[in-house]
């Protein structure tokens, strides 16, 4: 599988940067978090899947959990234990026992929801001075990105009905958070480039990197994709290939993106002008490897020139330390404790981390 194109260094690079056979603790955390969260697959198996026989469950769950007790107790018969690694191993055990996505019924359920608040959201920000637009574009993203089911954190808030849109954003921190880019990112887009015929848009083509169904795409991200497109750009939304947890994957991302489009005339406009489109990135897990990337992805991306990664796996627990040659921005809540401790901050801190090309 190919690299992505904008990737600096791709001989130097690495997904993740915490190496979890390095650090015996932090692996007896992960190992921890993996086998406990495999409770909360198997409860959503057991509801996606009714006609599962109990057998299968027992089954796959003792296949798993034998995985994993060879990685606590022999770290070094593997190449390499990062968060990634995890991620693989309990996507190939679900896969081999036939339960590709347990969290299919849920993302359903979270895109039907969302759809009717989005007009007002999109008024919202449509309305909104300029100046206020960034700031606007930034809570939404970081509100809808706390729909999330690969983290205890917000599984309990989803338990308890907490993760609606407008509750996640009563529940922010206030800026400026952990890190808070967002007046930079604002200046680039004002500023432009010089052209023979006045100021051009600052980026062509943007590859968004989109993370999970529900708010976080309908009402966090779908709302910045249109301000790029009315800004001059193209957008790609590179999407898993297959199922992760609840992010949204590119079979379903299409299908949504028609249905959004007969709510919203931008939004069929960029479809219809083709300043709008999806690629499957080849991905598998909610981290991503941007040595492993589908053939048609690295291809449908080769001209972008701002790399946009959204969601703690993709921006932060992998390609973090990532460089590339173009201009790229990480947007994040921190829905683990151990991963915010890592960047000095605390659960559910926000990150909007806006970097240059070149200087990461």
């Amino acid at each position: 599988m190919p690299p992505l194109a904008q990737l600096a260094d791709p001989q130097a690079y690495r997904p993740c940067d915490w190496d979890l056979k390095a650090d015996a603790d932090g692996r007896t955390y992960w190992l921890a978090h993996f086998r406990e969260y495999f409770d909360v697959v198997c409860e959503l198996i057991a509801s996606d899947y009714p006609a599962a026989q109990r057998d299968r469950l027992h089954a796959m769950r003792a296949d798993y959990e034998s995985r994993l007790r060879t990685l606590a107790e022999r770290p070094d018969a593997v190449p390499r234990i990062d968060v990634l690694t995890l991620d693989e191993l309990k996507h190939e055990v679900l896969m081999q026992h036939g339960f590709p996505d347990p969290c299919r019924a849920v993302k359903q359920r979270e895109n039907a929801a969302v759809l009717p608040l989005l007009p007002k959201v999109l008024q919202q920000i449509d309305q909104a001075q300029p100046a206020d637009k960034a700031h606007l574009l930034g809570r939404g993203l970081m509100a809808g990105n706390l729909f999330d089911l690969g983290a205890f954190a917000t599984v309990e808030r989803y338990r308890a009905g907490q993760a609606g849109f407008y509750d996640s954003l009563a529940r922010l921190p206030p800026r400026p958070w952990l890190v808070d880019h967002v007046d930079a990112w604002r200046q680039r887009w004002c500023t432009g480039l010089p052209s023979s015929s006045g100021q051009s848009p600052p980026y062509r083509h943007v590859a968004f990197f989109v993370d999970n169904a529900g708010a976080d795409f309908c009402l966090g991200c779908l709302p910045l994709v249109r301000w790029m497109i009315s800004r001059g750009a193209r957008v790609t939304l590179a999407a898993n290939s297959q199922p992760a947890l609840n992010d949204i994957t590119a079979a379903e991302l299409s299908p949504l993106l028609d249905q959004i489009a007969r709510m919203d005339a931008l939004t069929a406009e960029a479809l219809h002008e083709r300043k709008l489109a999806v690629a499957a990135s080849g991905g598998t897990a909610p981290l991503l490897d941007l040595t492993r990337l589908s053939a048609d992805c690295v291809a449908a991306t080769l001209d972008a020139d701002l790399i946009l990664l959204h969601g703690m796996g993709r921006a932060v627990e992998s390609n973090w330390t990532a460089r590339f040659t173009c201009d790229s921005l990480r947007t994040a809540v921190l829905k683990d404790e151990q991963v915010a401790h890592r960047l000095g901050g605390r659960l559910f801190d926000c990150v909007f981390r806006f970097e240059p090309g070149g200087t990461v």
